[in-house]
């Protein structure tokens, strides 16, 4: 983790391309973006879900791939942008970014690590004022590798997927980049993200699906540990992305971020409060992998962010989620 230098604020009007902007992250940092008076362009493949349906001809939009070198350097010359926020990881399907990296540990590597050394070369040559840029709290080991919890961001990193390994790569390559060409880079890592626009499954979603039992009533069943861990909300993890861009201190290269922390218990009971007559069964299994809570007191101290959205928040805005997407497919079937 290196500290750099202050920058100006990156301003409304200001063009910011973001990476993988098409993406559950992503496209919620377009949002966010276009609702500050920004001007978004999106990089990245073309996505079988539209999940900026609503914000058509609110943005500008380059299709293609971290592996193109050639086009990245294209985009940058042509937009001559601000800033770039990259919310780009590899994704086979719907397995889910640490099932996907298991499956396919090459093409892993090709987006995360080389993919992003190329962005941060197009960067440089192209003298883009800030680079933001997701990171993953999964770059961690085991909750058990650490003797205290939570852990900040001088904790060591001892990775054991190879979507961890992949992120901690990318972030040696962010310190070295930002030293070697004086970039100003931030990378945030996430902890388990939940939202409306969740399309891939694994942890997330199951959770995702139990926030969202309110909109469906009767029992709902889960399997799943019942160990607090960390979670945020994806509209503010956007937020995050867009307190960067408008620091006005010097920033460190990685933070930890976190919206709240909970267990699935705590999920439930929250859930069972929201909406009377619904229930949650819970079948309590022993986790696969469980990782550290994370302090993001650096994060908040450096640019003042805090997030919009508790345990009680969230599941009121999923359950709305689950209800308006249920109106829709109603709507459809007619």
């Amino acid at each position: 983790m290196t500290s750099q230098a202050a920058i100006s604020p990156i301003t409304p009007g200001a063009s910011v391309v973001v990476i993988g902007g098409r993406g559950f992250v992503g496209s919620h940092v377009v949002r966010v973006l276009i609702a500050n008076g920004y001007k978004p362009h999106v990089f990245g493949p073309a996505m079988a879900a539209d999940l900026l349906a609503d914000k058509a001809g609110q943005f500008g939009e380059t299709i293609g791939s971290l592996e193109d070198r050639d086009l990245l350097r294209d985009m940058f010359a042509s937009l001559k942008p601000a800033a770039v926020v990259s919310c780009a990881a590899f994704g086979a399907g719907d397995q889910g970014l640490m099932r996907s990296g298991e499956s396919d540990s090459d093409k892993a590597f090709a987006i995360n690590v080389d993919g992003f050394r190329h962005l941060i070369a197009a960067v440089a040559e192209a003298r883009v004022r800030r680079l933001v840029w997701t990171s993953s709290t999964v770059v961690y080991g085991p909750a058990s590798d650490y003797a205290a919890e939570p852990v900040d961001e001088d904790a060591p990193k001892h990775p054991r997927t190879i979507y961890g390994l992949t992120k901690h790569i990318a972030e040696e390559v962010a310190d070295f980049a930002a030293l070697r060409h004086d970039l100003a880079i931030t990378g945030l890592r996430l902890p388990l993200i939940l939202g409306p626009g969740l399309w891939y499954k694994g942890a997330a979603a199951a959770l995702a699906e139990l926030l969202q039992a309110g909109s469906r009533g009767g029992t709902h069943h889960i399997a799943f540990h019942d160990r607090r861990i960390d979670l945020m909300h994806v509209s503010d993890v956007a937020a995050a992305c867009l307190a960067v861009l408008t620091a006005r201190k010097p920033l460190a290269t990685v933070y930890n971020i976190n919206g709240f922390t909970a267990s699935v218990r705590d999920m439930a009971t929250a859930v069972e409060k929201q909406t009377p007559g619904v229930s949650v069964a819970l079948d309590v299994t022993e986790p696969a992998m469980l990782f550290p809570l994370i302090s993001d007191a650096r994060f908040r101290r450096d640019t003042g962010f805090t997030p919009a959205l508790d345990l009680a928040a969230l599941v009121a805005e999923m359950a709305k989620s689950g209800r308006d997407t249920a109106t829709s497919s109603s709507r459809e079937a007619q």
